[in-house]
């Protein structure tokens, strides 16, 4: 058999790298912005592993694409609970 290695950037590490910049400008609606940054910590944390078995270009874009997504992650979660506390303040006070 013939070894074929993978060389280049890897796909995953730039989608997660998309994704988690994008969970980032969505974080006015909350669910979309947490299921974007869970989808691009996935593929961030699967793209990096590729980066090291394939020896593949890539990995800045992988950890940038994992900050990114924790981030968005983080503020799509404190924009829902900072929204929840100022409705119920403006309802019950």
């Amino acid at each position: 058999m013939e070894d074929v290695t993978r060389k280049g950037v890897n796909g995953k590490a730039i989608a997660a790298l998309m994704l988690g910049i994008l969970s980032i400008i969505v974080v006015i609606f909350p669910v979309l912005g947490v299921v974007l940054g869970v989808m691009g910590l996935i593929l961030g944390v699967i793209g990096r592993n590729e980066i090291k078995r394939f020896d593949q270009e890539g990995k800045r874009a992988a950890i940038a694409g994992i900050i990114c997504s924790i981030l968005g992650i983080a503020f799509s979660l404190l924009w829902f609970v900072l929204s929840y506390m100022t409705f119920t303040g403006m309802i019950s006070g």
